[in-house]
């Protein structure tokens, strides 16, 4: 399959996930009586299911000065989908899947084109103009459109 084809079906499919997620979260949560244990646990599954991938593929391992190396900035991302697992635990089974991620998706969008538009943090740069703002407002309205009270 072409490359042009296949992140673009590989980004659908990841995005897909993401509801299915936060039903399982929210049913795992449910089901313990914890949120942040439930956090906890899919933590846990998901390092089990990292690190069987890595020995299955022989994924060398990075040298410890990479490590070292890199940007405090970019570690991150570990705080923050420790904060979106808690929080999609947390919201679903209170204001339901579909509100929680059009919510979610909604502040990805507008935080995205932020970042394009100034390259923050190295990122390429993607100049605002009328039509990409016009999509992160019509996006905005979804989300009023879609929710549900």
């Amino acid at each position: 399959m072409k490359a042009w084809l296949l992140l673009p079906c590989l980004a659908l499919f990841a995005g897909a996930l993401i509801p299915i997620q936060a039903v399982a979260n929210a049913s795992l949560s449910r089901s313990i009586d914890s949120v942040v244990y439930s956090a906890l646990l899919l933590f846990i599954v998901g390092l089990i299911f990292v690190s069987t991938f890595v020995l299955v593929n022989r994924v060398p391992m990075p040298s410890f000065s990479s490590f070292v190396s890199a940007p405090v900035f970019s570690y991150i991302g570990g705080v923050i989908v420790a904060t979106y697992v808690l929080s999609i635990t947390f919201l679903a089974p209170r204001m339901g899947v579909g509100n929680a991620i059009c919510f979610i998706v909604t502040g990805q969008i507008v935080v995205a084109v932020l970042i394009d538009h100034f390259g923050l943090w190295g990122a390429s740069t993607t100049a605002l103009d009328i039509r990409r703002g016009g999509g992160v407002i019509l996006m905005v309205m979804g989300l009023f459109l879609a929710r549900s009270s």
